[in-house]
C-alpha cells in the first residue's frame, strides 16, 4: 500500500489497515522501472518518445563519444515502456464489474470541434472557451440542441470546448465490502503511440461510494478538445479514426476491479 507521507497520513492509515474501510486511490504518476533512469538524460525535457539530442545516462565513454539516446516518453500518454506500475493503478478489499447503462450513437462529428479551432486561431485566443462538462450543465444543452449526443456548440451557443459526448457506466460492487470506487475514463485514439499521438488521454474521473451488492451509475463526458492533436508547431486539429472509450484499467481487471471499453468512430 502507498501512503505517501506516513506521519501526515497515520490517521487515515489505520481503518484501511485494520479494514474498516476500503482502499479506493489511484495512483497520480507512472512507476516506471529502473532502467528508465539509465535511458534518458534529465535535460531532455521531450514528453514524446523519439531521439534525444543527448547521450543516455547509462553511457560511460566521454561525451563527445557517447551516441544520442532515444527518449521512451514520459507519463501515462506518452510512456511506451512497460510501467512497473501504470497511472491510475489501484485495489479495493471489494470486487467490481463495470457495464453501460447507456452509450452514445457509434460515430460522432468532429465538426464542431473544427469549428471551434477555427474561431479559437481566427479570434488569437490563448485556451480555448471552456464550455458545459457537468450533468446539469450537457443535459440542458443537449435539450436546446436536441442532437442527445453531441454538444453545446448549436447554432444558439457560443463556440465553447463543452462535453462532445456522454457515457454512463454502472458500477457494481461484487463483493461483501461497502467501498468506494474511482471509475477512470480514457480515450485511446486512433494510432495511438504513432508520431506524436498519445497512447490515451484520461478524459474524465469520479469517485463514488457503493454499498456491497448494489449498483451506482456514473456519467462521464470526453470534451470536444479530447479529440483534437496537437501538433509539431503548437496548433489544435481535430483527430479523426476509430477511438476506444476505456473505463478502468486492463491491469487492474485481473484483480477484480472494473473494466469495459467501446469503440467510437469520430470524423
Amino acid at each position: 500500500m502507498h501512503v505517501g507521507f506516513p506521519a501526515v497520513a497515520a490517521i487515515g492509515l489505520g481503518p484501511l489497515l485494520y479494514g474498516a474501510r476500503s482502499p479506493a486511490g489511484r495512483l497520480v504518476q507512472t512507476i516506471y522501472p529502473k532502467e528508465f533512469a539509465a535511458q534518458v538524460s534529465i535535460f531532455d525535457m521531450n514528453m514524446r518518445p523519439g531521439p534525444s539530442a543527448f547521450p543516455a545516462p547509462s553511457c560511460t565513454l566521454p561525451r563527445a563519444q557517447c551516441p544520442n539516446a532515444t527518449n521512451p516518453g514520459r507519463t501515462h500518454r506518452f510512456y511506451t515502456g512497460k510501467a512497473v506500475l501504470p497511472f491510475g493503478f489501484g485495489l479495493s478489499y471489494t470486487t467490481f464489474k463495470y457495464s453501460f447503462a447507456r452509450v452514445p450513437a457509434r460515430t460522432l462529428s468532429l465538426g464542431p470541434l473544427r469549428q471551434l479551432l477555427a474561431n479559437h486561431v481566427a479570434t488569437g485566443r490563448i485556451f480555448l472557451r471552456k464550455g458545459a462538462r457537468s450533468g446539469a450543465d450537457l443535459a440542458g444543452a443537449l435539450g436546446r440542441t436536441g442532437t442527445g449526443r453531441t454538444s453545446l456548440n448549436g447554432a444558439d451557443a457560443p463556440l465553447t470546448d463543452g462535453a462532445a459526448t456522454s457515457y454512463s457506466v454502472s458500477v457494481t460492487n461484487t463483493g461483501g465490502v461497502d467501498a468506494d470506487d474511482v471509475v477512470l475514463g480514457f480515450l485511446e485514439p486512433p494510432d495511438a503511440g504513432a508520431d506524436g499521438v498519445p497512447l490515451q488521454i484520461l478524459f474524465g474521473f469520479e469517485r463514488v461510494h457503493v454499498p456491497a451488492g448494489q449498483t451506482v451509475s456514473v456519467t462521464l463526458y470526453p470534451a470536444l478538445s479530447d479529440f483534437a492533436l496537437v501538433t509539431p508547431g503548437g496548433g489544435r486539429v481535430a483527430h479523426s479514426g476509430e477511438y476506444t472509450v476505456r473505463f478502468g484499467l486492463r491491469e487492474t481487471a485481473e484483480h477484480g476491479m472494473g473494466f469495459i471499453q467501446h469503440k467510437l468512430i469520430a470524423h
